[in-house]
């Protein structure tokens, strides 16, 4: 699927624009945030030493600490007055690490999403049931946003609330569910202990699932509990 002509560039022309927009987020960064500028000059690298592509490698690495040494918000490189969203990890192991969004941030951010959905089979026709949990978690409002920007009704429904999922689930002609895998194949499971056979009761036929690892076993048992039109 071609998203945008960029993408049926010469290799070339879009090393071109790589090496370009590499130049100018250096630049803007080193000049705007002192963590970045401390970092680099540790390193011995001025953004005028990036030339190439090759030279990314000279650039020293960001690490989640970083995050955490400059909580909340000493990583953003635009004023604060710019920022329209406000996203964080759940912050189990320590201080959150905190994601500022500005307006275009949030567009390019979406527009991603949908080209992931678009490639798991999302269409403008699906009925997306988003079991997410909303919040400062980036998951359930990334999708929601991506969803809705290819055309897909969406249903916030969040996490939780296993009945009324499997209600709306029935009730609304839902298509494609957004879920962990492990809360995915806890619907599942519910389902056919309810007596209901997704893959002949329901009208569901995708799954988009994040927010954790999910193995082979795992995959063969949503196969299992879903059924095999469960892409």
């Amino acid at each position: 699927m071609i998203w945008a002509k960029e993408e049926t560039l010469p290799r070339e022309e879009i090393e071109k624009i790589q090496l370009d927009k590499l130049k100018t987020t250096v630049s803007y960064i080193y000049d705007r945030v002192k963590p970045y500028r401390d970092k680099m000059d540790a390193a011995g690298v001025k953004p005028e030493d990036i030339q190439t592509l090759e030279d990314l490698k000279k650039l020293p690495f960001t690490y989640k600490a970083d995050f955490r040494d400059h909580y909340p918000d000493g990583l953003f490189a635009v004023d604060k007055k710019e920022i329209v969203r406000y996203h964080a990890s759940s912050g189990t192991t320590g201080k959150p690490t905190v994601v500022g969004y500005t307006r275009k941030d949030l567009d390019i951010w979406l527009n991603n999403v949908a080209r992931l959905a678009c490639m798991g089979g999302a269409t403008a026709d699906d009925v997306a049931q988003i079991s997410f949990g909303y919040g400062t978690f980036t998951g359930a409002l990334g999708l929601h946003g991506g969803l809705e920007k290819i055309g897909a009704a969406v249903i916030p429904m969040s996490s939780g609330n296993t009945n009324k999922q499997i209600m709306f689930l029935q009730d609304m002609g839902v298509t494609l569910l957004v879920a962990t895998p492990s809360y995915a194949l806890h619907l599942g499971e519910e389902l056919r202990h309810r007596g209901i056979d997704p893959s002949k009761d329901l009208k569901i036929h995708i799954g988009l699932f994040g927010g954790e690892g999910m193995t082979e076993p795992m995959r063969d048992e949503m196969h299992k509990v879903w059924g095999d039109q469960f892409v």
